[in-house]
């Protein structure tokens, strides 16, 4: 009876995160990946929703008046430059860690495109972390019709993309990169996806 018990919660866990080990090449088509979540490691309850994670402590201000620990410098996967100047033209950033070979993560991506098409003082950053190939990840983010930028982690993305074991990871900052809300660990559907960005939007 124990064995059976423990195996539906194996079961049950494997719909909410990916392991962020990057896995051995699979085959394109979307594979059922084997998932789990941060806080969902007792109970088979926690495992059908997306897992919030405590809220990080806000760091000093620079002298700009922008977070110092959020500071980063790179190009997106199309090659354009981007730093965290771009916050300041929006009122929510989302920083969505996700990989390519994640079958939450891939299965989120329409969501969150457009939850980036309907809300416009929305910045979505999509942080590439054990990838196997940019090349397919950028074909996932075509096939997913993903217009958001996407980029491998930098600077302070670098130190973000570790936090968690496990991604999907979603993180989400105000324009002086502060970060806001709690994080997010698992994959959320489209109305979980509004109903938190309504809510840290006020």
């Amino acid at each position: 009876m124990k064995r059976t018990i423990v195996f539906v919660i194996c079961m049950l866990l494997c719909l909410a995160a990916c392991t962020k080990n990057t896995p051995a090449p699979q085959p394109t088509a979307a594979p059922e990946a084997q998932v789990t979540s941060e806080a969902a490691q007792a109970t088979p309850e926690a495992a059908q929703e997306p897992t919030a994670q405590p809220e990080a402590a806000t760091a000093e201000p620079a002298a700009d008046g922008f977070n110092a620990d959020m500071v980063f410098s790179g190009t997106t996967l199309d090659g354009d430059p981007i730093d965290q100047t771009i916050f300041a033209s929006y009122d929510l950033i989302i920083v969505n860690c996700w990989a390519e070979w994640c079958g939450p993560c891939v299965g989120e991506l329409p969501a969150i495109e457009r939850i980036h098409q309907e809300y416009p003082n929305v910045l979505v950053l999509g942080l590439l972390v054990g990838t196997m190939s940019v090349d397919t990840a950028k074909q996932t983010l075509a096939d997913s019709g993903v217009t958001y930028a996407a980029l491998e982690p930098v600077g302070a993305l670098e130190d973000l993309s570790m936090r968690s074991m496990y991604i999907p990871a979603t993180y989400f900052f105000d324009k002086n990169g502060n970060e806001v809300g709690e994080s997010v660990v698992g994959g959320m559907d489209y109305e979980q996806w509004k109903a938190t960005v309504d809510n840290l939007l006020g």
